[in-house]
């Protein structure tokens, strides 16, 4: 790596290119035809967006490229490479050479560099179909009205948040990101989405209890004396 400006490089990038062959299929020189030559060298021009730019360190040209814009260019060669967008909204993945998104930072964190290499997402709030890869893992939507799921690739409403407290979480220590994701779902509407079942709960105008079939809340009885109501773990429905 060579530092070409204060915020760019030129990094030394190897693509291994096949041997040329005649029509017969044979490589040029008799060889069998999935013969590779050397690798070509070619330079590849790199952003260094990052608070450091590019900087010469003992005997080395370092490149911070910790903050990047998503199509900015990046060295193929491991190790993996983490960034921040610029606007510290999003967090990026290097990946066939060209940063891409890898998670959204909607969280009130956001996106962060810490120690000067180390990217962190804050990924506590979300919107379904954004990115996620670890199952079992939740967030809070942006809005608080529902909690979402990773299902391994992306979140998914995981349940309707609809009482008092909304969609909450406790923060962390400070300046870490939020944990502990929770949700109120002491009243819903048929057709939330929830996904503990059996689960019950008191509908919107309390006029009836719904309880959970494992994807949504369906109508379990009508509250015809008095309104549905939950009082701690118990619900009340006459």
């Amino acid at each position: 790596m060579v530092c070409s400006a204060h915020d760019r490089a030129l990094v030394c990038e190897s693509t291994a290119t096949p041997a040329s062959a005649d029509s017969s299929g044979s490589a040029a020189n008799g060889s069998a035809a999935t013969a590779t030559s050397a690798p070509a060298r070619t330079w590849l021009d790199v952003a260094c967006k990052g608070t450091h730019g590019c900087t010469r360190s003992g005997d080395d040209d370092v490149c911070d490229d910790t903050l990047a814009t998503a199509g900015d260019s990046c060295p193929r060669s491991p190790p993996l490479d983490y960034a921040c967008t610029t606007s510290h909204a999003d967090a990026l993945v290097c990946k066939d050479g060209r940063f891409e998104l890898w998670r959204r930072c909607r969280g009130p964190q956001g996106c962060r560099v810490i120690d000067g290499r180390n990217v962190h997402c804050d990924t506590s709030l979300g919107e379904p179909d954004d990115p996620c890869e670890r199952a079992g893992t939740f967030a809070c939507s942006v809005d608080g009205k529902a909690m979402l799921e990773c299902d391994g690739k992306v979140l998914v409403p995981a349940s309707s948040c609809r009482g008092p407290k909304a969609c909450f979480f406790a923060p962390g220590e400070p300046g870490a990101e939020p944990h502990n994701i929770d949700c109120d779902d002491g009243v819903a509407r048929e057709g939330d989405p929830c996904i503990q079942t059996k689960r019950i709960t008191c509908a919107a105008d309390h006029k009836a209890e719904l309880a959970c079939d494992g994807h949504q809340y369906k109508m379990k009885r009508e509250c015809r004396r008095s309104d549905c109501r939950v009082d701690g773990t118990e619900l009340f429905c006459d």
